[in-house]
């Protein structure tokens, strides 16, 4: 369940898990900042599991998640890009059908994949 509480026009909190994030046009983080934020963490999630499945080992990985909005309504996503860097002992192109396979599998993903054209990349440390 996602509660967010907005006051004084477009100033809003969202209290989950005992942490709060501030929503705000300026300081604070925008809607795609979070959408960007769940793809990467069910990504990320999903491509642990492949990878466990596949006896791949990740130790760890930095994940960044950009996208382009439309301009014509409705303003959805139209280009998503996600770079996954990672430490892992295993080759670039056991790592790619790993990949592969989460992008396929990340209901994240596929829910934006609905909208917009998603790209994606493996790299290693």
């Amino acid at each position: 369940m996602a509660l967010v509480k907005f006051t004084d026009g477009f100033n809003g909190t969202y209290e989950i898990g005992g942490q709060t994030l501030h929503i705000n046009g300026e300081d604070g983080i925008h809607p795609y900042d979070m959408t960007f934020g769940a793809v990467a963490s069910c990504m990320y999630a999903t491509l642990l599991d492949v990878c466990e499945n596949r006896n791949i080992v990740i130790r760890s990985s930095d994940v960044t998640v950009t996208g382009e909005k439309r301009t014509t309504v409705p303003m959805t996503l139209e280009h998503v890009c996600i770079r996954v860097v990672t430490d892992s002992d295993s080759d670039l192109e056991t790592l790619q059908k790993a990949m592969d396979r989460t992008i396929q599998a990340c209901s994240m993903v596929q829910t934006v994949a609905k909208v917009a054209e998603i790209e994606y990349h493996i790299e290693k440390k």
